[in-house]
């Protein structure tokens, strides 16, 4: 691990999900595959489009629409409605919430190593933990929702990382804890690291996700690449005797 500020006493914890706790990037790929086949064979009339094309989509109207660009659940659907829409495809609200239903069948497939869960197992036993994730995975349907004291996404009136939103929700369920007490884990530099700092928390960046230092926008409190040596750490006065 390495240190970049020094750490103040940690009391809580937080954690985004997709390539922090687990690989992300297999799962997408296939859950992308999955949908693809499913709108070739429900609706022929897009066909012609590959799954490439529907990402350039997605990708456009990020850049229309800065609130979709951190709600990976709203930027899918509206990216499938407009081109339903322009395909022609009748009652556009019902088929996009079909395609969203059979995208996260199989974007819930996640994968994860034992030990994840385990010290999951051994950090709740001393501290909260909150989850505060951009993605529409189902912390229920991958078996991580007993962890958490509070799971926080995006929805309609709640905005992604880096934008306050979660983190001012969640510190609402502990507001005696100051935003120094809080310590948020993740390997984005914009969502996780920025997001977290602005709101005064401290900051943890995992750096075998998908970020990488050149996007770091602000120093993170420390760095880490094994999530079993960041929980040694933080137990480490608190497991003994």
């Amino acid at each position: 691990m390495q240190f970049f500020r020094r750490l103040q006493p940690v009391q809580v914890l937080s954690f985004d999900l997709d390539d922090t706790l687990y690989p992300n990037a297999p799962v997408m790929r296939a859950a992308e595959q999955a949908v693809h086949s499913y709108l070739c064979e429900r609706h022929p009339q897009v066909a012609h489009w590959t799954a490439e094309d529907w990402a350039r989509r997605r990708l456009h109207m990020m850049g229309r629409d800065q609130d979709l660009a951190s709600d990976m659940t709203a930027l899918r659907l509206a990216t499938l409605s407009e081109g339903f829409r322009e395909a022609g495809i009748g009652n556009v609200e019902a088929a996009a919430e079909a395609a969203m239903q059979e995208f996260l069948k199989h974007r819930n497939a996640v994968e994860m190593e034992a030990s994840t869960r385990h010290n999951l197992e051994r950090l709740a036993a001393h501290y909260p933990l909150f989850a505060l994730s951009n993605g529409n995975v189902s912390v229920d349907a991958i078996g991580l929702s007993d962890y958490f004291t509070g799971i926080f996404q995006p929805r309609k009136g709640r905005r992604g990382k880096p934008h306050p939103d979660m983190f001012d929700e969640a510190r609402q369920l502990l507001p005696d804890i100051p935003p120094s007490g809080w310590l948020h884990i993740g390997d984005s530099p914009t969502a996780d690291v920025l997001g977290a700092c602005r709101a005064g928390w401290q900051t943890a960046w995992f750096t075998g996700g998908l970020g990488v230092s050149g996007q770091l926008h602000v120093l993170p409190s420390l760095a880490f690449d094994d999530f079993s040596r960041l929980t040694d750490f933080l137990l480490k006065d608190k497991e003994q005797g």
